[in-house]
């Protein structure tokens, strides 16, 4: 499975806010805003059978289409949306309707 697929894949539906942390660094992109996009392309448009660099263009491509060309390159790659997840867990605070998303991957 992709980091793009569990972002858009498994939206946590009340959770406002949150955070997602890739390989032990935080991303400045927000939880909300990368299951916005992610959420919105759906799994079954990558062929992630292919090499990991056609995953890549080819999931730029979804972005850029999604966002009218605002997002390409650079959201996807600086997100890790496009590699190979070996690890994840989520740590949620139902109080104040947050949540940090961990994930580690092959990369």
């Amino acid at each position: 499975m992709i980091v793009a697929h569990l972002l858009g894949g498994n939206e946590i539906e009340g959770i406002n806010e949150g955070i997602v942390v890739i390989n032990g660094n935080q991303l400045e992109t927000s939880y909300e805003d990368l299951v916005a996009v992610c959420g919105n392309i759906s799994l079954g448009d990558l062929d992630t059978t292919q090499d990991e660099r056609y995953i890549r263009q080819d999931y730029i491509q979804s972005v850029r289409e999604y966002t009218d060309g605002e997002l390409g390159a650079d959201f996807v790659i600086n997100n890790h949306l496009t590699e190979q997840i070996c690890y994840s867990h989520y740590k949620i605070d139902f109080e104040k309707k947050t949540l940090k998303l961990t994930i580690d991957t092959y990369n």
